[in-house]
């Protein structure tokens, strides 16, 4: 067998071209187990330059993506607020209940009221193109009512004179140096001549934007945080420019504590004024109770008292009696009033003309220990009357604390307090009947005391409580001014904001992380992709599962030239067609009757058809090797043979069989030619001569090999490969069509035609097929003295 493998000559390969789809054919599928990765690592291998130039476009663009973003610097402040005892739970002097809740604190820092002003107090609504212009904006401003919008600001050599155009409307204006700039449109900006020096000869362009719309963009920069029972607002604010972030920062907590202040003294004075008008009520009931009695006093000064005048000190002398009837009739009487006036009260407030808190006045109400809850319900709504008031002055009504608080007095106003007031209503009409049943028994002995003592006794009493009611609420009226006068904000800034030296925030190397790994995960992605849309044949399991056929044997792809084969490479290409040898005699009985085709040209077909005749030579079976591509034959250049008569000839009855058959330099090896080109060749290879040539052939020689035309180039594959009964496909890896040869083999399959198996030429030696190689360094190549291996060009 040394002496075989010795002896045997390579034929050179042709290179080709193609593409594939589909599978077809019943016959074995069987295939080394392959790992899932194996498929999409050999498509990555295969694009390894197109990923490579994918990751480094990702690159260059993430080189140039952090050019344009600039690192954030952040800054920090914190606000101290100071939570204050409610109202209602203090003593001593008056002070002002917490102005806001803990959302409240942060929603009135990211109100527009201060956002706006900030922006205006450093001009943030100017922005120059370019950084190094800035200082020509220092004392930019503008008008109430401005345009907005990009400008464009061009300064002649010397910094003389200067012209502003609207860059997106028609407007131009030109001054001289110490001009005031952009009057007309609303600008405020006179820049000095040496600030104009700095443009000499330039142009600078800058964006004027609404203060609204710079806040808002402002804002979303800001990020206020006032943790859960907490006194300490944080904010932090970022920004490129770490002094321009500082310098905002401390602008804004400044501007916050000014308008919390100003919030608190405006609450404080709301107050004041609810009081002051309370105080007023009261003061106008208690001069009319004091007029009443004066005149009571007035009309009855000239009649004579009842039962002469008492000593002093002698009141208590009086008999029990009668002083026990009179005080039961008086507290009648004053029963009696004080319902009737509740009536009214209630009548009155219910049509709207008299207001609930007129009741207090009625001596039942303001201190019958029964009308306790009632009292109560009014002390309670004044305070809401006064926050609401507070609150509106911050917010507005459709602000839900504004909302809340509203709901709640109207609630007061309509159900709670006209309850209460029925229900007290309701004792004081059961007490009065209870004191007239006790009165009308004792009457008929004390009818003729007059009334006049009774009613003075209550004119005396309504004038105490409504003096006790005013002293009260000027008490608390001075105390609502004292603490208008003196008060002082509820925030106060501790920390302010210092311009950090290094960025808080530096997405460079982020930026170009995603870079790398989006432009790997693109180029992996395309890829795939690539690979899953190629319509060529690249995989041993395409030809197994999709075309369903055996692989006979795969040829691996050695390149060409006597300098660039190792002996390694020779001797797996001579163990491959040891293999497909050996599997073709396996699959036949007896004598060899085979062709060799491909589904389309440039698969090899040719040069696998040689090599293996060359393989049986070598192995001592008698071989004939036939040029059956009548159309464009070229073993006969392949063996160093002329162009002489051959197949087309004899079938076509004008040479005889022993003039086309011709030996070779291997005497075990005979070719017969494809002949002259005749434009009847297909129906030469369908007639039954070419059938009997074979068995002729058959009993002649040990083997029969046709090389015939590509499936694809007519049915002179189809007629030599069913005279012979054996088909051997050849694909050629990375350029046979899938679809192409799906669709060929179809009508194989309707032939009568055994297809001995697929034969994977040009395998590149690749982890996919590396189980269908060879190990290296058990060559038999070289072992023969005097011999050598012809080499693949």
């Amino acid at each position: 067998m040394a002496e075989e493998a010795a002896s045997f000559n390579l034929v050179p390969a042709s290179p080709a071209a193609a593409s594939a789809v589909q599978g077809w054919g019943d016959g074995p599928t069987l295939a080394p187990a392959r790992s899932p990765l194996e498929r999409p690592l050999a498509a990555v291998r295969r694009y390894k330059w197109l990923l490579v130039a994918i990751v480094a476009l990702s690159v260059l663009g993430g080189v140039i993506a952090t050019r344009l973003v600039n690192p954030e610097y952040e800054v920090r402040a914190t606000i101290w607020i100071n939570s204050e005892t409610p109202l209602q739970d203090r003593t001593g002097p008056i002070r002002s209940n917490e102005l806001l809740n803990a959302e409240a604190w942060v929603e009135l820092i990211k109100s527009y009221r201060i956002s706006d002003a900030v922006v205006r107090d450093l001009s943030l609504y100017v922005k120059p193109r370019d950084v190094a212009d800035s200082a020509v904006f220092m004392n930019f401003t503008v008008a109430d009512r401005f345009v907005p919008g990009t400008y464009g600001l061009a300064v002649d050599e010397g910094g003389k004179r200067w012209t502003l155009n609207l860059v997106d409307a028609a407007f131009t204006e030109s001054g001289v140096a110490g001009d005031s700039i952009g009057r007309k449109m609303g600008l405020r900006w006179q820049p000095s001549a040496a600030a104009l020096a700095r443009l000499d000869g330039e142009r600078a362009e800058f964006t004027v934007a609404t203060p609204r719309e710079t806040s808002i963009e402002l804002m979303k920069r800001l990020n206020a945080r006032l943790p859960e029972r907490s006194n300490f607002l944080w904010l932090t604010l970022s920004d490129p420019n770490p002094q321009v972030a500082a310098r905002t920062l401390n602008t804004w907590v400044r501007e916050y504590v000014k308008v919390a202040g100003e919030l608190k003294r405006r609450n404080m004075s709301e107050f004041a004024n609810i009081l002051g008008g309370q105080l007023d009520f009261a003061e106008t009931s208690l001069r009319n109770a004091e007029s009443a009695l004066e005149r009571f006093r007035i009309a009855t000064i000239t009649l004579p008292a009842e039962g002469g005048p008492v000593q002093p000190g002698l009141e208590m002398t009086r008999d029990p009696v009668l002083k026990s009837f009179f005080d039961r009739k008086i507290e009648y009487d004053n029963l009696r009033n004080d319902r009737e006036a509740l009536e009214k009260v209630l009548a009155n407030a219910s049509s709207g003309g008299t207001p609930y808190e007129s009741a207090l006045l009625i001596p039942s109400v303001a201190t019958n220990p029964g009308a306790e809850e009632l009292r109560g319900s009014f002390k309670q709504l004044y305070q809401r009357q006064a926050e609401l008031a507070a609150a509106r002055q911050i917010y507005t009504d459709e602000y839900p604390t504004v909302r809340d608080l509203g709901t709640t007095v109207q609630t007061l106003k309509t159900r709670t307090i006209p309850q209460q007031a029925t229900a007290l209503l309701a004792q004081l009409r059961e007490r009065e009947r209870d004191y007239e049943r006790r009165i009308r028994g004792a009457s008929s002995d004390l009818q003729q005391i007059p009334a006049r003592t009774i009613e003075e006794m209550r004119l005396n009493r309504t004038v105490r409580v409504a003096e006790g009611l005013y002293t009260t609420l000027k008490n608390r009226h001075a105390e609502a001014r004292l603490a208008e006068a003196s008060a002082a904000p509820d925030v106060n800034i501790l920390d302010s904001a210092i311009a950090p030296l290094n960025p808080t925030k530096n997405t460079a190397p982020r930026i170009m992380l995603i870079a790398i790994v989006g432009g790997l995960a693109a180029a992996i992605g395309l890829a795939l992709l690539l690979d899953k849309v190629d319509g060529r044949i690249r995989y041993p399991e395409q030809a197994t599962e999709d075309l369903g056929l055996p692989i006979t044997a795969a040829v691996p792809l050695v390149p060409g030239g006597n300098s660039r084969q190792s002996p390694d490479q020779v001797s797996q290409l001579v163990e491959s067609f040891r293999t497909l040898r050996m599997g073709v005699v396996n699959s036949s009985n007896g004598r060899i009757a085979l062709a060799v085709s491909s589904p389309s040209p440039g698969d090899g077909k040719s040069f696998i058809a040689s090599n293996l005749a060359m393989s049986f030579a070598d192995a001592g079976f008698r071989t004939l090797l036939v040029d059956g591509d009548t159309r464009r034959g070229v073993l006969h250049e392949i063996f160093g043979l002329p162009k002489s008569i051959g197949l087309t000839d004899y079938l076509a009855g004008n040479a005889e069989q022993s003039a086309i058959i011709h030996p070779t330099n291997h005497d075990k090896l005979s070719i017969i030619p494809s002949g002259n080109p005749r434009r009847r060749s297909p129906e030469l290879l369908t007639s039954p001569a070419l059938g009997r040539l074979i068995a002729d052939l058959k009993t002649r020689y040990d083997v029969v090999i046709f090389d015939t035309p590509p499936l694809a180039a007519g049915i002179d594959g189809y007629a030599i490969a069913a005279a012979t009964g054996s088909l051997l496909v050849v694909i050629r890896i990375g350029q046979t069509a899938k679809r192409m040869a799906a669709a060929k083999l179809l009508l194989v399959d309707r032939l009568p035609i055994s297809v001995v198996g697929a034969v994977l030429n040009a395998v590149p030696s690749t982890s996919e097929y590396e189980y269908y190689g060879y190990v290296n360094g058990y060559g038999t190549e070289g072992h023969e003295p005097g011999k050598q291996v012809a080499q693949v060009s």
